[in-house]
């Protein structure tokens, strides 16, 4: 009990000087991310864009067909640009849509000296959760739900794959001045087609994949982001 006491009048005493002390309480910070962002400290909102760049490497199979279509046999990987729209509520957490358009590495080839065409559209929702909001690093971790398109094209006959998928990803931002950041990032996309659509002269026609299989894309680049605090209506 003696301990205890003691404790609790040095908290006592602490708490009395901070709160007799605004000059100590309220002293400037030396970090310029922390005076950007002081005046949400609250409950901070925002509004951001960012912008990705990445590789993202395939892996598994497309369906349960035989013979087997892995889906590293069609694609070597995609150069993806990821548009990402963003509502921070608090410090912390992160929310909003994203799209993803891609370039695309073909490996499958129609002819000798030919590569097939491809293509790859993805988009969906995520949220992130942020720690360190207040100082100039950002680490991040989150989860994002989208669905995929991709579709490559045989001399006769063009194919369409479709489907949910789910991502983890995580990564930093460090903040380079005002509301301008920048940082890496890594990801890792677990998916299954659902649906197959085939076009061509002599076959045509979309139906659900019954004999579903799993794939994966592996993902690294970089972010870019801009962002501004929503600040509230005082009046």
């Amino acid at each position: 009990m003696q301990t205890l006491s003691r404790l609790t009048a040095s908290a006592l005493v602490s708490l009395a000087f901070l709160s007799a002390s605004p000059a100590f309480a309220e002293a400037p910070s030396e970090d310029p991310a922390a005076e950007f962002w002081a005046p949400e400290r609250s409950f901070p909102r925002w509004i951001g864009l960012s912008v990705r760049g990445g590789y993202l490497m395939p892996g598994g199979r497309m369906d349960a067909s035989e013979p087997p279509i892995y889906l590293y046999e069609v694609y070597k990987g995609l150069f993806s640009a990821i548009l990402e729209p963003t509502l921070r509520l608090g410090s912390h957490v992160e929310l909003g849509p994203w799209v993803q358009l891609s370039y695309v590495q073909m490996r499958l080839q129609c002819s000798a000296n030919e590569e097939c065409p491809g293509s790859n559209l993805r988009y969906g929702f995520q949220a992130n959760y942020h720690w360190h909001m207040a100082n100039r690093y950002s680490p991040w971790a989150g989860l994002s739900v989208g669905y995929e398109k991709t579709s490559f094209s045989l001399p006769d006959v063009e194919a369409t794959y479709s489907g949910l998928d789910l991502t983890l990803q995580a990564g930093f931002d460090r903040n380079l001045i005002g509301p301008f950041w920048a940082g890496l990032f890594l990801s890792g996309t677990v998916g299954k087609y659902g649906t197959l659509k085939l076009e061509g002269p002599s076959v045509s026609g979309e139906g659900s994949i019954r004999e579903r299989t799993v794939h994966v894309w592996i993902g690294f680049g970089f972010r870019l982001r801009v962002a501004a605090p929503l600040v509230a209506d005082k009046r």
